[in-house]
């Protein structure tokens, strides 16, 4: 899955040689289906949160496949955008990003506030 631009920062040389550091710690294998991998093994975030998410190793068809909802979440977003969706709460149009990347009119602070409905 490509980087979002907003995200590339946390994905640098110091990323790198953590990737190597954890692959030296815990083997060359996938973290969900043991198998040896000898090439392109990714170390992913398991939340899709590059600042507070726990990390696992994964090969790239396990990799692939935890990707996959969020990938699809994030292209209809930006689908629905492209075609002037509107929306009905400001939860629901930034629902595939971290709390910490929403901006501050859309982050909800009390249950009680969510559209006056509940």
């Amino acid at each position: 899955m490509p980087i979002r631009r907003e995200l590339r920062k946390y994905y640098g040389p110091a990323w790198r040689r953590f990737r190597s550091v954890m692959i030296e710690r815990h083997g060359s294998r996938c973290s969900k289906c043991g198998r040896k991998v000898t090439r392109y093994l990714n170390l992913c975030h398991t939340s899709h949160d590059p600042r507070t998410s726990p990390v696992a190793l994964m090969c790239p068809g396990d990799h692939n496949r935890h990707d996959a909802g969020h990938r699809l979440a994030v292209e209809r977003r930006n689908r629905a955008k492209r075609y002037g969706q509107l929306w009905l709460w400001p939860e629901i149009e930034h629902a595939p990003f971290a709390a910490w990347m929403l901006p501050k009119s859309a982050r909800v602070t009390d249950a009680g506030k969510q559209g006056g409905l509940f």
